[in-house]
């Protein structure tokens, strides 16, 4: 590891059976204490239990495939499953198990009710069910993969073909994947893996500021010792950016390498706040990134599923902001997380959170990246000022409000609900200290919870998600995940609150505290 000061400026498939855990050898004089390892064991195999027993809503044909086990909040797991139907995948039907270490199970989350009674023979062939895919992307590079499953919806599960496609919209690159049901012919709906956003280039500070780099011999890159898989690269030109010296960027904003320093602090920032605040392994859980590319020559930057690319401002400025490379890495975050967003704005108002919550825990003073809720704060990017504002999305055009809108609005638009929520969670209605009063949607009173909890709450709901989230069952999950962070009920009460205060219904399915 080389730490450089910088002046800135310058499957196992769960069995139609018990499966047996380690059981410690007694001591009548004194019981051995139960390790961590022994913990978790009891964890997954009473959730293996619950995904074949009876409280598993499994019709004939249907399997669970446990998929990742992640630690949670103090001795519970969160167990994800996938879930196949007579051995064909199954998608948005995964499902979540929150366990704990002496075997109990205290919830399971799925993707609904919809019992799968579907035929497996397809009726439209492969190919035209591909090329009928191909209709549905400007331009097509090639065809990635291309697949029959059983495709899950909120209402009804349809024998489909999924076809991924690499290609370009009219203004961003693609990773497409679309369902072409296999009895019709008919699209039942698409999904790109790519979120684009456009932002700004920041500066952060106070001076001298330190990046972690890479020394080869005479040789100095701008690669990341420690976290792993995180550099930055000139866009399309490809190589880590290197040079003789340990000293990156030359103060300008348009300048690529000093764009790489801003990235490269805002991404190793926000892995230090997942360790320490939320307690996840870095971006992709398990103890890294994903590389970055300064210089696209658009006014964009995105996750394309295995990296960030980062265009300019129309002032030509790399878009580096914290909150915004924070955006981008989140949404990285979400597809290695289990289950699945469905409905629009939980993905972008995700992303929003996990960057502010990035800005609050590198707490740069005035001019730099101030701790806010506002996105896109520190340039005018296209004459319009920031993009989102948290404490009062309206002030943008986006919705304060659910309603039965929502779910075909934009997502930018649509996310106004998820952070107006996270900001009364956070800060509550009328904050003080400087902060903005919050507009809710219903007269009642709210109170905060300060933005570590809040983030917390979000985090550990998303480790909780299964197939087809939407916002009844985000509701639901952060309800989950605030009674069990607090047990006098404080905190799932003023998370209850700030659902109610933005007209998030509630359900049968929530749970109650005490």
């Amino acid at each position: 590891m080389h730490r450089r000061t910088l002046t800135f400026g310058t499957v196992l498939a769960v069995l139609l059976g018990l499966l047996i855990g380690t059981t410690a050898r007694s001591d009548a004089a004194r019981p051995r204490p139960l390790l961590a390892a022994d913990s978790r064991a009891a964890a997954v195999a009473a959730a293996d239990r619950a995904m074949v027993g009876p409280k598993a809503p499994v019709s004939p044909g249907e399997r669970y495939r446990r998929q990742t086990v992640l630690a949670w909040i103090g001795d519970m797991y969160s167990i994800s499953y996938g879930r196949s139907y007579r051995d064909l995948p199954v998608v948005g039907g995964d499902a979540a198990v929150l366990a704990d270490g002496s075997g109990r199970v205290h919830t399971v989350q799925t993707a609904g009710d919809v019992r799968i009674d579907v035929p497996t023979r397809p009726a439209v062939s492969g190919p035209a069910a591909e090329r009928t895919a191909r209709t549905r992307l400007p331009v097509v590079d090639r065809v990635d993969s291309h697949r029959l499953v059983v495709r899950l919806d909120a209402s009804a599960a349809r024998l489909a073909w999924e076809s991924v496609l690499i290609g370009r919209t009219e203004t961003a690159p693609s990773r497409l994947h679309v369902f072409v049901d296999a009895s019709t012919g008919a699209v039942l709906d698409s999904v790109d893996e790519v979120r684009a956003g456009v932002g700004h280039s920041a500066w952060n500070g106070p001076n001298p500021i330190t990046i972690d780099t890479q020394n080869s011999g005479s040789s100095y890159s701008l690669r990341d010792p420690i976290r792993a898989n995180l550099s930055c690269a000139k866009y399309g030109v490809g190589g880590v950016v290197t040079k003789p010296v340990d000293d990156w960027g030359n103060g300008n904003p348009t300048n690529i390498e000093t764009g790489c320093v801003d990235a490269m602090w805002a991404a190793q920032k926000q892995f230090d706040m997942f360790r320490n605040w939320l307690g996840r392994n870095g971006q992709n859980g398990t103890g890294g990134a994903w590389p970055i590319q300064v210089g696209l020559n658009a006014v964009q930057l995105y996750w394309d599923g295995s990296k960030i690319v980062i265009g300019h401002s129309t002032g030509n400025q790399w878009l580096t902001s914290m909150d915004l490379v924070g955006h981008e890495y989140a949404h990285g975050v979400d597809a290695t997380s289990p289950g699945t967003f469905v409905e629009p704005g939980l993905a972008e108002g995700f992303a929003d959170i996990m960057g502010t919550v990035t800005e609050a825990y590198a707490n740069e003073p005035a001019p730099f990246d101030t701790p806010d809720y506002v996105i896109g704060e520190t340039i005018n990017v296209a004459g319009t000022g920031p993009l989102r504002f948290m404490y009062d999305p309206s002030l943008r055009g986006d919705a304060n409000c659910y309603s039965s809108a929502v779910p075909t609005m934009d997502p930018y638009r649509a996310a106004g609900v998820f952070n107006h929520w996270f900001y009364l969670l956070a800060e509550g209605a009328h904050p003080g200290a400087g902060k903005p009063d919050s507009p809710t949607c219903v007269p009642i009173p709210v109170t905060g919870v300060g933005v570590r909890t809040a983030a917390r709450i979000v985090y550990q709901a998303l480790l909780l998600r299964s197939g087809n989230t939407d916002f009844r069952s985000e509701r639901r999950l952060t309800l989950w995940a605030a009674k069990a962070l607090d047990p006098t009920c404080d905190v799932f009460r003023k998370t209850k609150t700030a659902w109610d205060a933005v007209r998030v219904p509630p359900t049968a399915a929530d749970p109650i505290c005490p």
